[in-house]
C-alpha cells in the first residue's frame, strides 16, 4: 500500500510538470507553498524511476519558493560583552549569540562599567531597527529596567552602563538576567534572547547610599501626641520677694492718700447713702483681685474668665452707684 501511495503521488506531480513545462499551482495556493507540497513532490521515488532533470528542477523552484515566502526575522552578530574597572586593565571580551549566552555570573562593582558591541541584522542585511534594548530583570521579583542602545545605519550598535545606572531597586537582587530585546517595522520577526547573568557587588558606601525601605500600612504602635507641655511656675523664692514688693507698697499708698487730702471722714456718710453699692463694689474689686491670684497658683484660663463673668457684672452695676453717690457729695462742694 505504501508503495503504491509513494507511485501515485509521483505520478501526479509527473504529469503536472510535463504537461505544462513549468510549475503551477492551483489558484487558491499558488502564493502559497507548504511542506506538504514540498514533501510530496519531493516523495521517494520508485527504484525503478529515474530522476530527470524536469523533476530536480520542480522540486527545487518549490523550495526556493518557500524560503523566499518565510518573512525575515532580526538576529545580531559579532556580539561581545566587556567589563572593565576603572583606572585598570580592562577585562577580556567574551563573545555570545542569540543562542548560545555567555556561561557563568559576571560580577558588577561599583568602580566597574559594562560594555556591550553587537551588529543588528534582518535576516543576513546589517540594518538599524527601529528598537534596540537591553532589559535587566530580577527572576525573584519581575523588576526589570530598558537601556537603549547607540544604533548606526550600519547596524552596529553600542551600550555602556555602570552601576550608577542601574535602579537602585535592582541593585539589591543577587543576580540579573540580561536580554537583547530588537524589533521594527514591516514583516521581520523580532527577537528576544538571554545573553547573560550578573550580580551587582555594593561597597560599604553604596550600601549607606541605599535608601530605607518605604513603610507598609499596617498596625502600628500607639501615638501621644502633646502639643504643649505643662506651663511651670517661677521658683517660690522669686514670687515671694515680688509679693513683699507689693505689700511694702501699701503703706506709701495710705500716706500718699492722706498727704493728697483723702477725706476719710465722709465714709460713714458714704455708707450712709449707699449702704449696698460701696461694699458690694470694694468686695467685687477684692474678688478679681482673687481671681488673678487663683489663676496665677492654681486654676487654668477657662475657669477664671467663668469666674471672671461672675464678679465682673456685680462690680459693674455697684461701682456705678457708687460712684454716682461720690458725685452727688462733689456736686455740693463736699471733699
Amino acid at each position: 500500500m505504501q508503495a503504491g501511495a509513494e507511485s501515485g503521488s509521483w505520478r501526479r506531480a509527473q504529469e503536472h510538470v510535463t504537461s505544462n513545462d513549468t510549475l503551477e499551482l492551483p489558484p487558491r495556493r499558488r502564493h502559497l507553498f507548504t511542506l506538504a507540497d514540498i514533501a510530496e513532490t519531493l516523495t521517494p521515488f520508485p527504484r525503478s524511476s529515474l530522476l530527470s532533470g524536469s523533476k530536480l528542477l520542480a522540486a527545487g523552484l518549490l523550495l526556493c519558493q518557500w524560503a523566499a515566502a518565510a518573512p525575515p526575522s532580526w538576529t545580531f552578530a559579532d556580539a561581545t560583552l566587556q567589563i572593565s574597572q576603572k583606572g585598570g586593565e580592562a577585562a577580556p571580551k567574551q563573545s555570545f549569540t542569540p543562542k548560545s549566552p555567555i556561561a557563568g555570573v559576571q560580577t558588577l562593582k561599583p568602580s566597574d562599567s559594562l560594555k556591550i558591541l553587537l551588529t543588528a541584522k534582518e535576516g543576513n542585511k546589517p540594518m538599524r531597527p527601529h528598537q534596540l534594548f537591553l532589559l535587566l530583570k530580577d527572576p525573584e521579583t519581575g523588576l526589570e529596567s530598558f537601556f537603549a542602545f547607540d544604533a548606526k545605519e550600519s547596524g552596529k550598535a553600542r551600550l555602556d552602563i555602570t552601576q550608577k545606572d542601574i535602579p537602585t531597586a535592582l541593585l539589591t537582587a543577587p543576580s540579573l538576567t540580561m536580554t537583547i530585546a530588537i524589533a521594527s517595522f514591516g514583516k521581520s520577526s523580532p527577537l528576544s534572547a538571554e545573553i547573560a547573568t550578573i550580580s551587582p557587588v555594593l561597597d560599604q558606601t553604596a550600601k549607606k547610599a541605599l535608601p530605607e525601605p518605604p513603610l507598609k500600612y499596617g498596625k502600628r504602635p500607639e501615638i501621644h501626641h502633646i502639643f504643649r507641655g505643662e506651663p511651670r511656675s517661677p521658683p517660690k523664692i522669686i514670687s515671694i520677694v515680688f509679693l513683699g514688693g507689693v505689700v511694702a507698697c501699701l503703706p506709701a499708698l495710705f500716706i500718699a492718700w492722706f498727704t493728697l487730702s483723702a477725706n476719710v471722714s465722709h465714709l460713714p456718710k458714704s455708707l450712709a447713702a449707699s449702704p449696698i453699692a460701696h461694699p458690694l463694689f470694694f468686695a467685687s474689686l477684692i474678688a478679681l483681685e482673687g481671681v488673678f491670684f487663683a489663676y496665677y497658683t492654681s486654676i487654668n484660663i477657662f475657669q477664671a474668665l467663668a469666674a471672671a463673668a461672675i464678679i465682673s457684672p456685680v462690680a459693674l452695676i455697684s461701682g456705678s452707684r457708687a460712684l454716682r453717690e461720690v458725685r452727688a457729695r462733689r456736686l455740693n462742694g463736699e471733699r
